[in-house]
């Protein structure tokens, strides 16, 4: 396993002792993703070739503006790409805390939502599965108004885009 010193090119991480090789593979690989997003280098292809392996197919995503979870790994990586739309390169992580054996994070974020002059503080919690696969993904944020621009911006994104994949989806399904 790795030490806690090869954390901190990532920021202020507390914990995450005695990492699984995986879970840092997939730490490594979200932190990647977050800084192409924040270099506005092409974030949504990038953060889905970065991310797809290590996301488990049944992943479960619980957004702060819809009171159910997404399910699925495409789901969740195209709820993922639109929100690096709207942060764009205003999303940074302050302290972030990991379980000794890196499969359980909390990621302080601090955000501004598009050009609504709205500035959201949150978490992220992240729970990894034994393969170091993102499994859950719950996002905690506030104040309510910068929330409330969040889904209104989501919701400008999310829809078309996810009736596109659902069609896509069930056309794999007759096709394959």
């Amino acid at each position: 396993h790795r030490r806690f010193a090869d954390l901190s090119k990532h920021g202020n991480v507390l914990g995450g002792e005695n990492i699984d090789p995986r879970a840092l593979e997939t730490f490594e690989a979200w932190h990647s993703a977050v800084d192409a997003a924040m270099k506005g280098s092409h974030p949504s292809e990038e953060v889905k070739t970065q991310l797809r392996n290590r996301v488990d197919e049944n992943c479960k995503f619980y957004p702060p503006t819809y009171h159910s979870n997404w399910e699925g790994r495409d789901e969740f990586l195209l709820i993922i790409e639109c929100v690096s739309e709207v942060f764009g390169k205003s999303f940074t992580y302050g302290r972030q805390w990991l379980s000794p054996d890196g499969r359980d994070w909390v990621l302080e974020f601090n955000t501004d939502i598009g050009d609504t002059k709205r500035r959201m503080t949150g978490v992220d919690m992240v729970k990894l599965n034994e393969e170091g696969k993102i499994e859950e993904f719950v996002v905690l944020a506030r104040p309510p108004n910068a929330v409330a621009e969040l889904k209104s911006a989501m919701m400008q994104k999310v829809p078309m885009r996810l009736a596109k994949l659902k069609a896509k989806q069930s056309l794999g399904k007759i096709f394959s």
